[in-house]
């Protein structure tokens, strides 16, 4: 009860901490000059831009079915898309990322692959994201304007995503080509510590599930090159939404500068936040906007609003449809069993 009543407590607080972010930006920019902004944007590119959620989250349900190749030949692209959805909606709701572990559970009973290696193809999924990201930001960071100016905690952000990148790539390296010895280790260790000796076999079979997931990274070459190749698209589709809600405001952006702002805007998912992102998300789309030389704070603010409610709202009513459409409750969509 402690626990549940601690986990109430730091959500609350942390949704205050982002209302009040969001309240201080309202009043810093001006509610009326806010809402004569926002009666400007043509809703049709920004329908344009919330549907292309869909593209967004088949791409990244294809992705997912190659990455569990070494575990099962045929994932279903259906529930790949919907556990995704459903993923997606948790995360939104709950920002602490049990999303994350709710479609590897959802997708793992699904498919009768376990919830080990549908949750290992998560990381190697998310590694690649990380990877596609940085990617695209030093490639769009090379291509600005010669003699343009970019303040140091944009090149340190990317410094810090890098060295990210290479642990979680040198664990996963190690975590395939030494299965043997790290399977071995587990099951040493669990004969050897009393509390876990009754369950050693599972535990290492839940070891070996985990490592299964983890191939999906090391298949071959032209996988890895496919996998790869999709996450760049799939980038480009988020920054595409991005580039959708400056047209609906009829500003004129560059495109590096949305590839850029649509990286950094995708790197803050990983910094702590509300629930919904309240406030947080705001902020955030208004800084780096500003970094990259737009200064209309009422435009970007309002562009960062709508952004974000055309996001969430798309995202929770995916994340409805899929429930629905795998014959869940909403209860057993915001639970693991164990």
């Amino acid at each position: 009860m402690e626990t549940k009543s601690s986990d109430a407590i730091k959500l609350f607080v942390s949704l205050l901490v982002g209302v009040l972010l969001l309240v201080v930006l309202l009043w810093w920019i001006g509610v009326d000059k806010l809402l004569i902004v926002m009666g400007k944007a043509n809703p049709i590119w920004l329908m344009v831009s919330a549907l292309m959620i869909f593209p967004a989250y088949l791409l990244r349900a294809l992705r997912w079915r190659f990455l569990l190749l070494p575990v099962k030949n045929q994932v279903k692209l259906g529930n790949a898309f919907w556990a995704t959805a459903i993923g997606f909606m948790v995360n939104t709701l709950i920002p602490i990322r049990i999303g994350e572990f709710i479609r590897a559970y959802l997708l793992g009973e699904r498919e009768r692959i376990g919830f080990a290696p549908s949750f290992s193809s998560i990381i190697v999924e998310r590694t690649l994201d990380l990877i596609g990201l940085l990617t695209l930001g030093l490639v769009a960071m090379l291509l600005l304007p010669i003699g343009t100016n970019l303040p140091s905690w944009i090149l340190d952000g990317f410094k810090a995503l890098g060295l990210l990148i290479g642990i979680v790539l040198a664990v996963i390296i190690v975590g395939i080509k030494r299965e043997d010895i790290i399977l071995g280790l587990t099951k040493k260790i669990s004969a050897f510590l009393p509390i876990l000796r009754k369950r050693a076999d599972k535990i290492v079979e839940f070891v070996r599930s985990l490592i299964s997931g983890l191939k999906g990274l090391s298949q071959s070459p032209k996988m890895f090159v496919a996998n790869m190749a999709l996450t760049w698209v799939l980038w480009l589709i988020y920054c595409l939404m991005v580039y959708f809600v400056f047209e609906a405001f009829n500003y004129s952006i560059s495109v590096i500068a949305i590839i850029l702002g649509g990286v950094l805007l995708n790197l803050t998912y990983i910094l702590p936040a509300a629930p919904g992102y309240v406030g947080t998300y705001e902020a955030y789309w208004t800084l780096i906007f500003m970094t990259l030389g737009i200064v209309q704070t009422d435009l970007l603010l309002a562009m960062g609003l709508i952004s974000h409610l055309l996001g969430v709202v798309m995202m929770i009513a995916l994340g409805c449809i899929g429930i629905m459409w795998l014959g869940l409750s909403f209860s057993e969509a915001f639970k693991v069993k164990r």
